[in-house]
């Protein structure tokens, strides 16, 4: 008789792999049928010639937008998915260069102003470093996208302790409503209307399955003056089950 514990065990291990098997069929598997869809509706569109409504128009823009961010959220979903599988390479990285990476990878910055802090022992260290990279410009890209202001302040500090790195990156925004705080790490949810801003959702979700991975813990807390606090640790070990 299988022990109750093993027999629990073999079955989550069961639905992992069906759960993987699924995600695998959605991300793929869907794309082709979806893609058809959008060039579908071009083709219309040029059928129609130029003198076609406005509204027909508008309307097939509105298709082609929903359809690309059906395939962003399932391209979302599969990186979680594979959090435990995928870029978990170890090798040496410069906390500041890494920061800096991220923010170059952000693009368009010119109204964003980078207030970086350092409280570091040695600047290098090895890790995960291409996870790090996904969390550190996650919640930069985050804090840019949803700010409400012209002109935007976002702060990156990073402190070294005995066994972990301590990382708080906050802004000067709007901050996030208290009535949902609890829900911003589940799966595409966002705080505003997806017709607002274009957000899969997925991005903090994604930052929390790879911290906790690591051993680490991500925490939200408002500003003083509104603008979002986003507080993680990152262990100075990691040890990588291949």
């Amino acid at each position: 008789m299988i022990e109750p514990e093993k027999r629990c065990q073999e079955e989550l291990t069961a639905l992992k792999k069906e759960f993987e098997e699924f995600v695998y069929i959605v991300s793929h598997d869907i794309k082709t049928p979806m893609r058809a869809i959008v060039n579908i509706a071009t083709w219309i569109e040029d059928d129609l010639g130029p003198d076609v409504n406005k509204d027909i128009l508008d309307n097939f823009n509105l298709l082609k937008n929903r359809v690309g961010r059906l395939e962003n959220m399932m391209n979302a979903l599969l990186e979680l998915s594979r959090v435990n599988r995928t870029k978990m390479e170890l090798f040496e990285v410069s906390i500041p260069k890494l920061v800096n990476d991220c923010i170059e990878m952000l693009g368009d910055t010119i109204n964003v102003e980078f207030h970086l802090t350092y409280n570091l022992l040695d600047k290098k260290c090895i890790t995960l470093g291409k996870k790090l990279e996904k969390v550190i410009y996650s919640l930069l890209h985050n804090a840019i996208q949803f700010h409400d202001k012209v002109q935007k302040n976002v702060f990156v500090e990073v402190i070294e302790n005995e066994t972990d790195y301590e990382f708080v990156i906050s802004d000067d925004g709007p901050g996030i409503p208290e009535e949902v705080k609890d829900k911003i790490f589940s799966i595409f949810y966002t705080a505003n209307s997806k017709d607002v801003v274009d957000s899969t959702g997925a991005g903090l979700a994604i930052c929390d399955k790879i911290i906790k991975m690591v051993g680490g813990k991500i925490q939200y807390a408002p500003g003083l003056n509104c603008g979002s606090i986003f507080k993680f640790n990152w262990p100075k070990t990691i040890t990588v089950n291949n």
